[in-house]
């Protein structure tokens, strides 16, 4: 960053925020962005406006994919831009602050902001910053203690986005809550990226009614219907504009081709050419830990992380042939404290695999996989529960604070004090 560009204040601001960010990555009690982005609003409350000044941004929202989108989004634009993002998907005003930190003045030219924004932040976040394109992916149920209700959060990004004609939109036809929120928009890219858990999506947002799905859309009585899609899925290719596109990701699942989707809707609104983005997109192994295999006690381990219903039917297609699967699920703060919507699961499809429910909610798991009919052993220890799989092919999944657990235990950074030491700062500063 070029010191003269911006004031002394807003300087010593950053100075003391990457100061606390050495800090929460010494002690590893943090990703070193959200605690240091609180210390830089505290010192310069305008921040986010001063810092991205003059920066063109993308804001990518939604209940799931918000961290892949946006890191196929980056990865698919980073040929042409240089890129300013929240990479450790810290995605609310703090982590975004923080983010914008580290931007480099002397690129101007070539510079883009590609940042995946909470869904109760969108509006917040887009007034503040110079938002060119927002991407809205989906709305479904998720930490109801801290969030608003879906068809709320839909109303009021309606409200935002018909405030803002000049933002341009790249929306998911196939959620009703998305598309009563874009639909007021002038200019809507519509990307046919999928709904499989519809169960927030019944009820029409514009009459109350119910909407009919079927295998061409959805539509409700009252006239609001599933737009034209401009983008659409097609197994493993895109179709856009009349061309076809072959996506071959390094990700795993079906949705990551839907993401990828929207990644591409965005590229082609930046003039970005396809085909490279594809090939950038298609050198991704794993995002903030995702995806990938790790070796655990003679086990090869792919790590997934799924925090709602609706991301857990994404990750049934995920686990595929492994033959075990272990569920690890917390009520942390940055969980929500509510792990109620494990009803809302369809658990029944790991019937047949080896499951062990662990994490420090293992034993409301276990009540609803008995529900389920699933066979399945109770291990709270997530490294003890993978080490006590008979399969060498495991999933793990876990909710945020579980997968996060997991990931520290697995680089040797977890001790109980450092562990105390974390819960303590997610109660103070989330």
């Amino acid at each position: 960053m070029e010191n003269s560009i911006i004031g002394p204040r807003l300087r010593f601001a950053t100075a003391v925020a990457r100061m606390a960010s050495w800090i929460v990555r010494t002690l590893n009690i943090g990703e070193g962005a959200a605690l240091p982005g609180k210390v830089l609003l505290r010192i310069y409350p305008d921040a986010i406006k001063d810092l991205s000044r003059s920066l063109p941004t993308v804001l990518i929202s939604g209940t799931n994919a918000k961290t892949t989108t946006t890191a196929l989004c980056k990865e698919a634009l980073s040929g042409s831009f240089s890129i300013v993002s929240n990479v450790t998907g810290a995605n609310m005003e703090e982590g975004i602050a923080f983010s914008l930190a580290s931007r480099n003045f002397l690129a101007e030219s070539k510079s883009l902001g590609v940042f995946e924004v909470d869904e109760a932040y969108l509006a917040v976040i887009g007034t503040r910053m110079e938002t060119r394109i927002i991407a809205l992916l989906n709305l479904s149920r998720d930490q109801l203690d801290r969030v608003s209700e879906t068809r709320m959060t839909s109303g009021k990004w309606r409200a935002f986005l018909g405030a803002s004609p000049n933002i341009k939109v790249v929306a998911n036809c196939d959620d009703p809550l998305i598309v009563y929120a874009a639909q007021v928009s002038p200019g809507v890219l519509w990307v046919a990226a999928g709904l499989n858990f519809r169960q927030d999506a019944r009820s029409c947002p514009v009459c109350g009614g119910e909407i009919e799905f079927s295998d061409s859309g959805w539509t409700c009585s009252c006239g609001f219907a599933r737009p034209v899609p401009d983008v659409k899925v097609e197994g493993k290719k895109v179709v856009f504009g009349g061309k076809t596109i072959e996506v071959d990701l390094g990700l795993p699942g079906q949705c990551n081709v839907a993401n990828a989707a929207v990644a591409l809707g965005i590229a082609s609104l930046l003039n970005v050419d396809l085909d490279s983005a594809v090939r950038r997109m298609s050198q991704m192994t794993e995002v903030a830990g995702r995806y990938k295999r790790v070796a655990i006690d003679g086990h090869s381990v792919r790590l997934l992380l799924s925090k709602n219903p609706a991301g857990w039917l994404e990750v049934f297609d995920m686990v595929g042939d492994d033959p075990s699967v272990v569920v690890g699920i917390n009520s942390q703060i940055a969980d929500g404290r509510d792990p109620s919507w494990l009803w809302d699961v369809p658990f029944e499809a790991l019937r047949g695999k080896e499951v062990v429910a662990a994490g420090e909610r293992a034993y409301d798991l276990s009540v609803r996989l008995h529900y389920a009919d699933v066979a399945h052993r109770v291990i709270k220890d997530p490294l003890e529960a993978i080490s006590a799989c008979q399969g060498n092919e495991v999933t793990f999944v876990g909710n945020y604070t579980s997968f996060q657990d997991l990931r520290k235990a697995l680089d040797g950074s977890e001790s109980p004090f450092l562990n105390s030491v974390r819960r303590l700062g997610e109660r103070i500063f989330r």
